[in-house]
């Protein structure tokens, strides 16, 4: 029975990832599995024998002496480095033998690099530096310099910026730059979560919190990011019970999850963006000021495209350029009407919406250079985007419904179903009117 239960427990330590050797009271070892053969370089029979006949003046004999644990001690053997534990093992208070276990340091960074490429997986490390933002205008060239001094302290960022401009880029880059940038950058947005949702995403919940909640429990946002950064999009849209857990989180820096009592401690910076007025929410009663305070520490407000057309060229190429690293297609160039034609446009979409009409070019180019035949519907878009615009200056002018269908009508060249698009109503409508005439 003895032999069975000793043939388990070698087939159990022959499994384990690290090294183990443990001896007795006397340092003779009882126990040795295979890796801690192969790293140390033992033979395979050495149960029974001394310690010291392997390992000359061991550091077992030091914990046999001491009953103290040592943990994360570093030594090289066999021109290899190794992290090791060495415990005592106590029972009823007497010293009866001691363990030692231990890992090749390169086991421990090949572990760190699966882990930093989950964190990528997940979405938990940042990629953009602030050198990989597009944009060399001297207010953008500025903003970038504030980023940088903003990521040499540890105090929070409020990014403001309209939809499209880049806030998360500059968030990332932020963390990149800051003495945290070896640690978890996590993002979330806090307008794509209702409020329950939230609060469960960045403080976690215990088993059995409630009704669907996970088995065994969630570690919160707030505690994956713990040595890093936590980025919250859209801050100005989460609810006001939520920001009241948040202000308690940012002053205490320790969070409870739902439905437990334990608190935990967390180590986190804290990044905030938003594309609304945060003051103008205050004096609605849709924001707490106390929270805005303590996230209005140091404040980064990034100008909409339309304040720095000039960077157009820089972003096109830099667009084209990821878009070359994705496909096979190889772009090497843009006509230089197409930036003429981009900045005579006031980009409601910011820098997204340059993206996405750069994709949709890219995409259907049929040579290596873009030029304007590839952008003809960004065109007639721009086109009918300069007749709005118009019309509603117009609309202060215009002297009765009949002046304003013709000018309209004037503008698209008689094309009745453009002007019944341009005047908001349905063709069958444009018709009726234009027949009481």
């Amino acid at each position: 029975m003895q032999s069975i239960l000793y043939t388990h427990i070698q087939a159990i330590l022959d499994a384990s990832h690290d090294g183990i050797i443990a001896v007795d009271k006397n340092a003779n070892i009882v126990l040795v599995n295979k890796i801690a053969i192969e790293i140390l370089g033992l033979p395979d029979k050495i149960v029974g024998e001394k310690i010291s006949k392997y390992i000359p003046n061991s550091d077992m004999l030091r914990i046999l002496s001491t009953g103290k644990r040592e943990i994360g001690d570093i030594a090289t053997v066999l021109n290899q480095q190794i992290i090791i534990n060495r415990l005592p093992i106590i029972v009823e208070g007497e010293i009866i033998g001691a363990i030692s276990t231990f890992k090749e340091i390169t086991d421990i960074q090949k572990i760190e690099m699966r882990i930093r490429k989950k964190f990528l997986e997940s979405g938990l490390e940042a990629k953009y530096r602030l050198e990989d933002i597009a944009g060399d205008s001297p207010v953008f060239t500025e903003i970038k310099e504030l980023a940088r001094n903003f990521a040499q302290t540890d105090a929070t960022v409020l990014i403001l910026g309209e939809s499209g401009t880049g806030k998360e880029l500059f968030a990332q880059g932020i963390h990149l730059q800051s003495q945290r940038v070896n640690g978890p950058f996590v993002a979330v947005n806090c307008a794509a979560l209702p409020g329950n949702l939230l609060e469960s995403e960045l403080f976690g919940y215990e088993d059995g919190a409630f009704t669907g909640a996970r088995k065994g429990g969630k570690q919160g946002l707030f505690e994956l990011a713990h040595g890093g950064t936590i980025f919250l999009d859209e801050i100005g849209e989460m609810s006001l019970p939520i920001q009241a857990l948040l202000l308690r989180v940012l002053q205490e820096k320790k969070v409870r999850r739902i439905g437990g009592e334990k608190i935990f401690p967390v180590d986190v910076r804290v990044l905030a963006a938003t594309n609304r007025d945060l003051e103008e929410l205050i004096e609605e009663k849709l924001f707490r000021s106390d929270l805005y305070y303590r996230l209005n520490v140091l404040t980064l407000e990034i100008p909409p495209l339309r304040e720095r057309l000039t960077d157009i060229p820089a972003l096109c190429t830099s667009i084209i350029h990821e878009f070359n690293d994705k496909t096979n297609k190889k772009v090497t160039g843009v006509d230089a009407q197409i930036y003429e034609l981009f900045q005579q446009y006031h980009w409601p979409g910011n820098v997204r919406e340059l993206r996405n009409v750069i994709e949709r070019m890219f995409l259907l180019a049929q040579d290596k250079t873009l030029g304007i035949a590839d952008a003809q519907f960004f065109k007639r878009k721009a086109e009918a985007t300069k007749l709005r615009v118009a019309m509603q200056r117009e609309k202060k002018t215009v002297q009765s419904e009949e002046e304003m269908i013709a000018s309209v009508l004037e503008r698209v060249h008689g094309n009745k179903t453009e002007a019944a698009r341009l005047l908001g109503i349905d063709r069958t409508t444009l018709w009726r009117k234009l027949k009481r005439k």
